[in-house]
């Protein structure tokens, strides 16, 4: 779908999933770490979304978030895919390549059940990947730790492109990746907070109680230990290891792997039919409208505003303004 065809609602649950095109590049050393902590905090800090729960791996980032401006949704996207890329790019000593999938997934979360489901499979894919034993040994960007802890607020620095140079290739090492993230933290002089909210999904489906958000809070964790020893016991029965923690720290940034990728994009993910259906149908109906509003547009015709939650195209520039002399 389209950006201008997504429909992001005030109060709406979303699944958001950013790809990387090619490559292995949002690795676990220190200076990946600086620069994905300070391209996410940045892009709150101007377009203030609720974040739940977050982790990423080498090509991907998940994000568990809730709408409260719906424009902010795609700006926090647009900000935090555009940074990213150019301080990457500057590391690796590249001009004008693209390192994010166009586009991105965010399907809303229609009830309560999914979105458990959704939180747990973001915490348990390092286990199922094969990368650690356990969320808790992973050592890529992930909101895990701040959940846990209940320390839901970080501040990082803001890293400036200009501060940003190409690494040689000899320092393409952890030592060389330790050493450059410090100097582009100890340089940096501004910094914002991160702040992640791992109830607001449960608030947005109308639960408000401490105890049951604690009950859903502890499903999520027991649901996903749950999780992780599956992946153990078929990693004993294929006689296979996991990456290890080590190996992901001594990882180098990589331009030419090729993700694999499956599955299609959606507008929202349940588990109960008769919801989805329903949403589909609904949702069907208002891309029609949205369609039919934009053809009016195209011949000038205002009249009409675009559906609320949807994100309109441009205005259509009929003329060229004139000076008058």
């Amino acid at each position: 779908m389209a950006a201008s065809m997504k429909y992001h609602p005030h109060g709406s649950v979303l699944f958001v999933t950013l790809s990387i095109e090619e490559g292995l590049l949002l690795l676990s050393n220190p200076l990946c770490l600086a620069v994905l902590k300070s391209c996410l905090s940045r892009a709150q800090h101007l377009y203030p979304v609720k974040i739940c729960h977050f982790l990423t791996e080498a090509t991907h980032l998940h994000m568990i978030l809730v709408v409260e401006r719906p424009d902010d949704v795609p700006a926090f996207v647009r900000h935090f895919k555009t940074e990213s890329a150019h301080l990457l790019n500057r590391i690796l000593g590249r001009e004008k390549r693209t390192v994010w999938c166009d586009g991105y997934d965010s399907p809303i979360v229609l009830t309560p059940v999914r979105a458990l489901i959704a939180i747990t499979y973001i915490y348990s894919n390092p286990a199922k990947d094969n990368l650690e034993d356990s969320v808790d040994e992973y050592p890529g960007f992930s909101s895990w730790q701040m959940f846990r802890r209940g320390d839901h607020k970080k501040r990082w620095k803001w890293i400036r492109r200009p501060a940003v140079t190409q690494l040689s290739s000899d320092r393409h090492t952890p030592l060389g990746y330790a050493r450059e993230a410090e100097r582009l933290l100890q340089e940096s002089k501004q910094s914002h907070e991160l702040h992640v909210e791992p109830n607001a999904w449960m608030e947005a489906f109308k639960i408000f109680d401490p105890k049951e958000q604690q009950r859903l809070n502890t499903a999520i964790v027991e649901h996903l230990r749950a999780i992780e020893e599956r992946a153990r016991k078929k990693r004993q029965l294929l006689k296979q290891k996991v990456l290890g923690r080590e190996r992901l720290l001594r990882q180098r940034l990589d331009t030419q792997h090729r993700p694999k990728r499956e599955g299609r994009r959606t507008c929202c993910i349940s588990e109960d039919r008769k919801i989805r259906t329903g949403f589909i149908k609904f949702f069907k109906f208002l891309m029609s409208e949205a369609r039919r509003i934009r053809r009016k547009w195209a011949l000038g015709d205002f009249s009409e505003a675009y559906p609320p939650g949807l994100y309109p195209p441009s205005m259509v520039k009929l003329a060229d303004p004139i000076g008058v002399w």
